[in-house]
């Protein structure tokens, strides 16, 4: 049964969008029925009722005009939990950005710094090592920061969890519901705080992995939220290409010594060398055995291996810049797919939601599973966001002149369902 005052109607709406607000509104069942207990108790000893009893009542009922809202409201007031230090935002000062890691974990190490007398080669190759350090300051804080954001989603689904709790155990209370039913609840409200639990152990591991990256104080700062992801510029995969092969220090090596080496073989030399790969690789996979009289040019040999290994690692260098480009396009779309269509179904599910419940065709445990499931579904738009984020930061490092080393992992942002409970 569900109470349809004009205060609990609007506060419905509040309902959809503010979890933490699900606990001023769930007593309303609770509430109606033990009113109704105390009323059949009440006329079993009374005929006739006071007048004046019943003007106090009116003027009792005029102090609260959303109802039971206003009641659930008046009890947290006059019995207030108590609060609960957390040492780390005591000490927490302004949150720590990407940029102040960066400049954090780089200040403090002076073997970044390119001296006199460095040869170009020894300048691309600290490039590369500090490069490669950025990438993992860049990585760990990207996770930390959308760890600290994940416990926000599921204390989210804590506070309805306690909610429904409470309820669950008015309700059984009053003997409208069994204990069996009452335990459904609760084991929804152990899985909560299981999965908070492991939401802090996470962020807290991924919070020192920062700190051990940037140094000084990170472990007790605060992290600010996941930033948009940065405007996209659809550049040329040529481009692209070219920037990260100027950009790898090995490549220009290789290539510059396959040059030299080519232009001191005559073209008869060269011509001798793939003329025995053709012959002697053509009838199958085995290893070629070349005729002892065959006249051999073993600087020749070796200029063309030497070719061979640079064009085979312009292709693994151009092979990255591809796949680090797709796995970031890939991510980015089904981000931005997940936060649209987040946003498209919620606005729809709360007018949906909102309709049935004033038309009492929606119970208390409904709203209840609506709401879970929304912040299911918002955490996992949040973690396809993070996993943009992890893709962008592969593509610069590939840019930088760093091997791809990252990976696909997706997260639907929409395959997070919770069975709602029934009854009223």
């Amino acid at each position: 049964m569900l109470f349809h005052s004009t205060g609990t109607r609007e506060h419905a709406r509040g309902l959809l969008c503010k979890p933490a607000a699900l606990c001023l509104a769930l007593a309303a069942c609770v509430t109606v029925t033990q009113a109704q207990a105390q009323a059949a108790h009440h006329s079993a000893h009374t005929t006739v009722a006071n007048p004046s009893s019943w003007t106090d009542a009116n003027d009792n009922v005029g102090q609260f005009p959303q109802g039971h809202i206003d009641l659930l409201r008046w009890e947290k007031k006059n019995h207030p939990a108590l609060p609960v230090a957390n040492p780390k935002e005591a000490l927490a000062g302004e949150p720590l950005s990407l940029d102040q890691a960066l400049r954090q974990a780089l200040q403090s190490q002076p073997r970044w710094l390119v001296r006199a007398g460095m040869s170009a080669t020894d300048k691309a190759q600290l490039n590369t090592s500090r490069q490669a350090q950025v990438l993992q300051v860049k990585r760990a804080w990207t996770e930390a920061v959308a760890a600290h954001q994940s416990i926000h989603f599921n204390r989210q689904i804590l506070e309805a969890a306690e909610a429904g709790t409470e309820l669950a155990e008015r309700m059984a209370r009053t003997g409208n519901w069994s204990r069996a039913r009452q335990m459904q609840e609760e084991l929804l409200l152990w899985d909560a705080r299981t999965q908070v639990q492991s939401a802090e152990l996470k962020a807290l591991q991924t919070q020192l992995t920062l700190w051990q990256k940037v140094g000084g104080q990170s472990d007790l700062a605060k992290l600010p939220e996941l930033p948009d992801l940065p405007a996209l510029d659809l550049q040329p995969l040529a481009t692209l290409e070219a920037q990260a092969l100027a950009a790898h220090w090995e490549w220009p090596v290789a290539q510059a010594d396959a040059r030299r080496q080519l232009q001191g073989q005559t073209a008869s030399s060269l011509a001798l060398v793939r003329q025995a790969l053709a012959q002697h690789t053509s009838t199958g996979l085995a290893a070629a055995t070349l005729p002892a009289n065959l006249p051999w040019n073993h600087a020749a040999e070796n200029a063309l291996q030497t070719q061979a290994d640079a064009d085979a690692m312009q292709r693994q260098i151009r092979a990255d810049v591809r796949i680090a480009h797709a796995v970031y396009l890939s991510a980015r779309a089904q981000a931005e797919q997940s936060q649209n269509e987040v946003q498209r179904l919620h606005t729809a599910l709360q007018q949906e939601s909102l309709l049935r419940y004033n038309g009492m065709l929606q119970s208390t445990w409904d709203l209840l599973a609506s709401a879970r499931q929304r912040i299911l579904s918002e955490d996992a738009a949040h973690q396809a966001k993070r996993q943009a984020w992890l893709a962008w930061h592969d593509l610069q490092a590939v840019l930088s002149g760093l091997p791809y080393s990252g990976g696909m992992n997706t997260a639907s942002g929409t395959s997070a369902t919770t069975a709602p409970a029934q009854g009223h």
